[in-house]
């Protein structure tokens, strides 16, 4: 058996370096902390509030989103990098653009959750409606099936919208929280 003198050396640095406990070298790193991107800020945004957001300025560069509280309530705060034609986004986290005094400057967008009844569908289901909203359906409509159900804010006021398997008898229904009939759509 033949050695080279290049590979005799070779072989035996491998077998000592092996044999020596590996030290990982430190090196000074500019980044400290963990690193926050407006793009993964926006990602963790709840739906509404990321709907809101591309409604009202589209593409715009985003400098930062601030959660705040200070007002008592939660509110995000988008600061946008052309702030002279973008100035600060106020949006509730049920997607409502509010004025800088936190009044409601446009409501929220409709939420549509839907639902088929009979079937596990994720969203809102006939059992998650107020019992005021549950009992004013079965009074208007008791022997027929709930199709969908939609959610919708009006202004500080939530609204449902009931949609039923048989619209030809039974009609759609806005209904308020409390269990009061807004209106009938034929």
């Amino acid at each position: 058996m033949r050695f080279n003198l290049p590979q005799l050396v070779l072989t035996v640095l491998l077998l000592v370096g092996c044999a020596h406990e590996q030290q990982v070298a430190e090196y000074p790193a500019p980044y400290r902390r963990p690193l926050n991107s407006p793009g993964g800020k926006f990602s963790g945004l709840p739906p509404a509030v990321q709907n809101t957001i591309r409604a009202e300025t589209g593409a715009a560069d985003i400098e930062d989103i601030v959660k705040d509280t200070s007002s008592g309530q939660l509110v995000y705060k988008v600061y946008f990098e052309n702030r002279k034609l973008f100035p600060t986004l106020y949006v509730a986290p049920d997607g409502s653009v509010l004025n800088p005094d936190m009044t409601v400057a446009t409501g929220a967008a409709q939420d549509t959750i839907g639902i088929l009844s009979g079937g596990t569908v994720s969203g809102l289901k006939p059992g998650d409606l107020p019992p005021n909203t549950m009992k004013a359906i079965q009074e208007r409509a008791p022997h027929t099936e709930i199709a969908s159900i939609y959610k919708e804010m009006w202004g500080d006021r939530e609204v449902y919208l009931i949609s039923f398997k048989d619209p030809k008898h039974y009609p759609d229904l806005y209904i308020a929280a409390d269990g009061t009939i807004l209106k009938e759509r034929h």
